[in-house]
């Protein structure tokens, strides 16, 4: 059985104060030491004409991302009984999950959300363990109890989260549709939470908060909850003011079922390259919305805590179908991204297109990296050191991006995960870019 969600932080004033406290002077010194040691002379780089406009374009850009951010705001919760909540259903793909799929299940049906109103769908993959078996026994002690909201489905054999998640999409006759992984649990709130940004009639899709279940199982995960929250709490709360999130994660999404059935078998049966796409179905779906001209928001405040990798293989795993996902759908998304653009203004239309260059530059960029990094580890490393300072500087303003969502001295961590991605994870993002075409699950099963 998995645990339950942590309980909120309620630490008292005193330790609310100090651990900020120590974290930002910690993170300060941090600053000024690297600074010292790469002896940086601001004014020096600023004659530069070239590296100042640079400089003062990205410096721009950054600071109008901080301003979304710090506007962003997660759109209130309608009360339980309210007689406006919309219809909601919410498939869960499963595949070879053992009986943890249960306490998936559990979690949403405790929901506090009219019981008339939800349902609960999960789809058997094709599973070759006790997934099945589980779930049929469980179904069965919830229908003795007189709960009617869960339904399971097996399909024969295992034919890819997109045809599971399909599966249930077709059985789907509410208004919203959502989805959460088979290895995440949900607060109580989470669902209602979930869906009050669609009181906006032009959002068609909302991003979930997803935080890390397994937090403390080691270094590894601790560092992980530090790269969600800010993926999360900064790039997604900021997408979220500009009503383009660009991907709606799989472990918690929703959308309006009528604005993606009709394209759902495209959805489903989608090629890149010639070959048939499997992983980053978020992405797409989310993708599919947007070229619609449709909204998509982030939700902060509803919430789901999943499992991540506890060892570095799993998590090269992971992060290798996310960067495939990434390569394919940021390349798709400059197809309509002009178009969206010009029809979201002079402030936020050129803040959306720069988004959607971003990730084929950062990719393009990586590429190229990887070649100069070996070039530096071989022939000179100082400057594989001031390297590693510069990596730590990039680290330090999301660091205290993280600050305030999380008052804790475990953004600490969030500078570890710097320096580990820069020498443990580099190779990832080109790897998966020159290998797009590979769709592989990786790490289901």
């Amino acid at each position: 059985m998995r645990p339950a969600p942590p309980p909120r932080p309620r630490d008292p004033p005193a330790i609310v104060a100090l651990k900020p406290l120590i974290a930002v002077v910690a993170l300060g010194l941090t600053a000024l030491a690297a600074l010292s040691e790469l002896h940086v002379d601001l004014g020096a780089l600023m004659r530069e004409p070239a590296l100042s406009t640079f400089s003062l374009v990205v410096l721009a850009v950054v600071a109008l991302r901080v301003a979304l951010w710090i506007g962003y705001r997660p759109v209130p919760s309608r009360p339980a009984g309210d007689p406006a909540l919309p219809t909601l259903t919410v498939v869960v793909p499963a595949f070879n999950e053992g009986p943890g799929v249960v306490d998936t299940v559990e979690s949403l049906l405790a929901s506090e959300y009219p019981r008339d109103r939800l349902r609960v769908i999960v789809v058997d993959d094709g599973s070759t363990d006790d997934t099945g078996v589980a779930l049929d026994q469980a179904h069965a002690r919830l229908v003795a109890r007189g709960e009617t909201r869960f339904e399971v489905v097996h399909l024969p054999a295992n034919a890819g989260k997109r045809h599971a998640l399909h599966a249930g999409f077709s059985r789907a006759v509410s208004e919203l549709v959502a989805t959460i992984d088979s290895d995440s649990v949900a607060r109580p709130d989470t669902l209602r939470a979930l869906v009050a940004p669609f009181a906006d009639p032009r959002v068609a899709g909302v991003a979930g908060r997803v935080m890390v279940l397994n937090r403390f199982a080691n270094l590894l995960t601790r560092m992980l909850h530090v790269r969600y929250l800010l993926g999360f709490d900064f790039v997604r709360a900021y997408q979220s003011r500009l009503g383009t999130v660009w991907c709606c994660p799989g472990a918690l999404q929703c959308y309006r079922l009528a604005v993606i059935r009709p394209h759902l078998m495209r959805w489903r049966d989608q090629r890149f390259l010639g070959a048939r796409c499997t992983n980053g179905d978020d992405h797409a779906l989310t993708n599919l919305v947007l070229s619609l001209g449709h909204d998509t928001r982030y939700q902060q405040s509803a919430e789901v805590y999943t499992i991540v990798p506890e060892t570095y293989r799993r998590l090269c795993k992971m992060y290798i179908r996310w960067g495939r996902s990434t390569t394919r759908e940021g390349l798709r998304a400059l197809a309509f991204t002009p178009r969206r653009a010009v029809s979201r203004g002079l402030l936020a239309g050129p803040l959306i297109a720069l988004d959607a260059l971003s990730q084929p530059l950062a990719i393009a960029l990586r590429l190229v990296s990887i070649a100069g990094g070996a070039w530096l580890l071989l022939a000179s490393p100082v400057w594989l050191f001031r390297t590693v300072l510069v990596s730590t500087l990039f680290a330090l303003p999301y660091a205290f991006v993280y600050l305030r969502s999380e008052r804790s001295t475990d953004v600490l961590f969030g500078v570890l995960y710097g320096w580990y991605a820069l020498f443990g994870l580099f190779w990832v993002q080109p790897f998966a870019t020159l290998t797009v075409r590979r769709n592989g699950w990786l790490t289901r099963g």
